[in-house]
């Protein structure tokens, strides 16, 4: 009950209402007034973290945060927490499981409405009711196994068996699907504009974005460092880069723009290639084109030929005009198609990982059973499955991976 104590001990109300703020003033040890608040007190197991838990609200000076603190350290019933230690004792206490205490760093941690939605239905619990669901079907097909060997008067037939786990493995490539892409979807997708010099990259950039944020000049090579601009796209913020142009020829303090945009094309989830359309795609380009996950050319001055332009075949192509702005919508469009359109439920690494092994484990036993292996053989691999999604869970996870997710987290959470 040391959360009682400390609001008795520093406040002017030593009997707050469970779950409702009550006025209160914070005096130091000397007696004197700190501050003017508000204490909320949450009672467990009816709190966040599952325990007496104690809310101040004070003003927001950092001089009278710092003192109240000072006070609550000198009664000795209270320490700093450590970092994500409120939502740690939540997950210990099983207030929630450890996907949405994940759930809870990744909200902190995004910085994209996207990203903030994906969060949000971690938390709810979306992915934990999935995998909840796969853990107890393998569950049951590990007890039909085990209760009956799979011989010729087995009560359980290989076709039968093998039609549950292709279910089950195909609910496991549904999440995995995307994955890659949703880690990019989550934190904002990198968008780099690339292309040789003079070919309307700035006009471009300008023109996507609706407003000049880039120089836009006749003479080649105006562009000699990265820029970068968020712009949100039905709800998925791409996160653009504005390059140097990249040429052979280049040197001083041109070479060192070059660089950087092959170092951003090779690290970019989508790139959008810039070429003069009367100019074509000249061979030495073509090596760029593969260096992101997703490359759109951008067939740029259309307005400056008359005849029909040809489809661009082994490529994703637009056409546009930057100056004039013809063919941006297109663009954009073509954009967004390019990644997921439903909100992935997989886009941190530990669950993606854990969900391959999974994957892997399936698979292993599909194959068993193909092969006819005995049903002790068959069992290993089931019973490593569902040791993996436990771990999703939080079901005997190691220290040392606790300790990893929670160090992420800011110290108030």
């Amino acid at each position: 009950m040391h959360t009682l104590a400390i609001i008795k001990r520093i406040g002017s109300r030593p009997n707050p209402v469970a779950h409702t703020q009550t006025f209160a003033i914070i005096h130091n040890h000397e007696g004197g007034i700190i501050d003017q608040v508000m204490i909320a007190f949450h009672p467990g197991p009816n709190s966040y973290t599952g325990e007496n838990l104690a809310e101040i609200s004070c003003h927001g000076n950092p001089l009278v945060v710092d003192r109240i603190m000072e006070t609550i350290a000198l009664t000795g019933l209270a320490r700093l927490a450590h970092k994500g230690e409120f939502t740690r004792r939540a997950f210990l206490n099983n207030k929630i499981d450890l996907l949405q205490a994940e759930a809870v760093g990744a909200l902190i941690g995004s910085s994209s409405s996207a990203g903030c939605e994906m969060a949000h239905a971690l938390l709810k619990g979306a992915l934990s009711e999935r995998i909840k669901a796969l853990i107890t079907d393998l569950i049951g097909i590990l007890a039909d196994i085990e209760a009956s060997f799979i011989t010729d008067d087995s009560s359980i037939r290989p076709d039968e068996l093998f039609q549950r786990l292709e279910d089950a493995t195909s609910r496991t490539k549904g999440l995995l699907k995307d994955a890659n892409q949703a880690k990019g979807v989550y934190k904002g997708i990198v968008t780099t504009i690339a292309g040789l010099p003079n070919v309307g990259k700035s006009s471009l950039f300008n023109a996507i974005l609706g407003y000049d944020r880039a120089i836009v000049h006749h003479e080649e090579g105006t562009t000699r460092d990265v820029i970068r601009e968020h712009l949100s796209l039905d709800g998925i913020d791409f996160v653009f880069h504005d390059t140097a142009g990249i040429r052979e020829t280049a040197s001083g303090p041109e070479q060192i723009g070059v660089e950087k945009t092959i170092e951003t094309l090779k690290g970019s989830d989508l790139v959008l290639y810039v070429v003069d359309v009367r100019e074509g795609i000249k061979p030495r380009e073509r090596h760029m084109l593969s260096l992101a996950d997703k490359t759109i050319v951008v067939m740029n001055k259309v307005d400056l030929i008359k005849d029909t332009l040809k489809p661009l075949e082994g490529y994703d192509a637009v056409a546009v005009s930057a100056k004039f702005g013809h063919g941006i919508d297109e663009l954009l469009s073509a954009m967004r198609q390019a990644f997921p359109h439903d909100q992935p439920l997989v886009f941190l690494d530990r669950h993606a990982h854990l969900l391959g092994k999974t994957l892997e484990s399936l698979e292993s036993c599909s194959k068993a059973i193909a092969d006819g292996f005995t049903a002790d053989v068959l069992t290993i691999d089931l019973k490593q499955a569902v040791e993996y999604l436990k771990q999703m869970m939080g079901e005997a996870v190691d220290e040392d991976i606790l300790e990893r997710i929670f160090s992420s987290f800011c110290i108030g959470k």
